[in-house]
């Protein structure tokens, strides 16, 4: 199976999850989400306001221990507090954006670990006895997992970023750069599903540049809703789902198949 069948298979996946998804017996699963959004959202204003206002006020402090005595001055504490809270605020917004689908990916694991779990027992008809070391372990693979992929995309990301100002190459680096991110996440949400067929690492690996069509195609999606302005964290969320159960799919189907050979 050549690259480009691969990833139509990947995205054809999509169409079953949304139907699995949105059934009765993945319906509650969506429930999470609506949770994590909000505690992330209350978890990172509370960070960013403490950050910011214990970095602000240290910085009016000196401020003040400079201009003492200058009352003309006596603005200056205040306003370059506020540029202090507005900056963290930038910053954290920014960094958010670059790496908030794997901050998602990280705190839903379990999520997404149960979630696969139930799809194939739903593809396959096997039932998966409940294990809480198994349970833990998959959790833990896939936290390892996705900090694994968020750092090597980081680093190509950069790479592309420096080839993007030589000529003619520029213009191709953005695609380069979707691609890779679709790659890493793809590989991130396949793996659950790869990892109870007893792969290693290195065997995940190996399996996902095989079939690196699928594995970008499953990652398209979810990298496209991390383009959408303004809501794409609530976004990511939801689509991580359907995420989660395509890459359960294509991995069972394309296992499956190489097993009947």
């Amino acid at each position: 199976m050549n690259f480009f069948q691969g990833f139509s298979k990947g995205i054809k996946a999509y169409g079953k999850a949304a139907r699995l998804l949105f059934s009765g017996h993945f319906g509650y699963f969506l429930l999470f989400p609506v949770f994590i959004i909000v505690v992330l959202f209350i978890a990172g204003n509370y960070a960013v306001s403490c950050i910011g206002g214990g970095l602000s006020e240290t910085v009016e402090q000196q401020i003040m221990e400079w201009i003492s005595g200058i009352s003309w001055l006596s603005w200056l504490s205040g306003t370059v507090g506020f540029i202090v809270r507005l900056l963290v605020r930038a910053l954290y917004y920014i960094l958010f954006i670059s790496f908030g689908g794997y901050v998602v990916m990280v705190v839903m694991s379990p999520v997404y670990s149960w979630l696969s779990e139930r799809t194939e027992a739903h593809l396959s008809g096997k039932e998966y006895p409940f294990n809480f070391g198994q349970l833990m372990w998959e959790i833990g693979r896939g936290i390892v997992i996705s900090l694994r992929c968020m750092i090597f995309q980081f680093i190509l990301t950069v790479i592309l970023f420096f080839l993007s100002f030589i000529p003619l190459v520029g213009l191709v680096t953005p695609v380069l750069t979707f691609g890779v991110s679709a790659y890493f996440y793809g590989f991130a949400f396949m793996d659950y599903a790869v990892e109870r067929k007893r792969f290693r690492v290195k065997e995940s690996v190996r399996y996902m540049r095989h079939n690196a069509g699928m594995v970008v195609a499953i990652g398209t999606v979810f990298t496209l809703a991390l383009m959408i302005p303004f809501i794409r964290v609530i976004v990511c969320c939801f689509v991580s789902l359907l995420s989660v159960i395509a890459g359960t799919v294509v991995v069972d189907e394309s296992l499956n198949k190489k097993n009947e050979r």
